[in-house]
């Protein structure tokens, strides 16, 4: 089946795993436009791991209108800042604002986004306006995934399964590993400690809620290294006991069957 047109991708870095993944996996695209910011920079690097022949190309912010797709399928990426996460209102608002202007020149939008403390949960009267379909990640059920915990689970069943098996833990996929000092403060519980003593702060703030063990989540993407490595230091920090879930919990089913359905919808519209 042949598709043309541009399915544009706006998502958080906490999500790059996924969303190499699927680019790396279709071997459709025959062109990868990035909007030239710091928070693409990984998921670059990522992608050129794995699948060295892609056609990567960037652009500027304020050039987004004169993007053009030619023939085949094209995807236009805008990666936006894990810091968002601090305000779900202004996390909304900048990520409904982008869209729209990504909807200029895109055939189909997929966010990489759950409902991320409800800041998503209105999010098809959010964009009813557009041009162009959207889609947010949701499970079988269609449900808008809690969180990026949430995606690699296969959706709310799996995350409340998880929470009954293991609850009072910390979770830990290698994206958060990757990333968790940056992801820790911007939870509202623990804005504006410090490195250091705020890590003592946020450590007795752990004893107090009984949490002692970090969970490694093994969602076969990422960087298995980074997450042992990660883990570990997270774990001597903040004295937990590491354990690793066991296998046959995680799938790829939300990320790809959500791209496929953005991706179908490139067959019926065209700019």
């Amino acid at each position: 089946m042949y598709h043309q047109g541009t399915l544009g991708m706006i998502g958080c870095p906490i999500l790059e795993d996924e969303m190499a993944h699927i680019i790396a996996k279709d071997k459709d695209i025959e062109r990868v436009c990035f909007i030239d910011t710091d928070e693409c920079r990984n998921l670059v690097r990522k992608l050129r791991q794995l699948r060295p022949d892609a056609n990567i190309s960037f652009i500027g912010e304020g050039d987004i209108d004169s993007f053009h797709n030619s023939e085949g399928l094209s995807t236009l990426i805008w990666m936006k800042s894990m810091a968002l996460h601090e305000d779900p209102d202004r996390l909304r608002d900048e990520v409904v604002e982008t869209m729209g202007m990504m909807d200029r020149v895109c055939d189909s939008i997929l966010m990489f986004y759950g409902l991320c403390g409800n800041a998503f949960k209105d999010i098809d009267s959010l964009t009813e306006g557009f041009n162009s379909p959207v889609v947010i990640l949701r499970d079988e059920q269609d449900r808008i995934v809690d969180d990026c915990i949430c995606v690699p689970l296969g959706g709310t069943e799996g995350y409340l399964s998880l929470l009954k098996r293991y609850p009072g833990v910390f979770y830990m996929t290698p994206a958060w590993a990757e990333n968790w000092e940056e992801l820790i403060r911007t939870m509202e519980i623990f804005r504006g400690m410090e490195d250091g003593k705020g890590w003592d702060d946020l450590r007795i703030l752990f004893q107090y809620a009984n949490y002692s063990q970090i969970l490694k989540i093994h969602t076969g993407l990422g960087d298995e290294e980074i997450l042992h490595q990660k883990s570990r230091e997270f774990a001597e920090i903040f004295d937990f006991e590491e354990i690793t879930l066991e296998d046959g919990w995680c799938s790829l089913d939300v990320t790809e069957n959500s791209y496929a359905k953005a991706k179908s919808f490139l067959m019926e519209n065209g700019h």
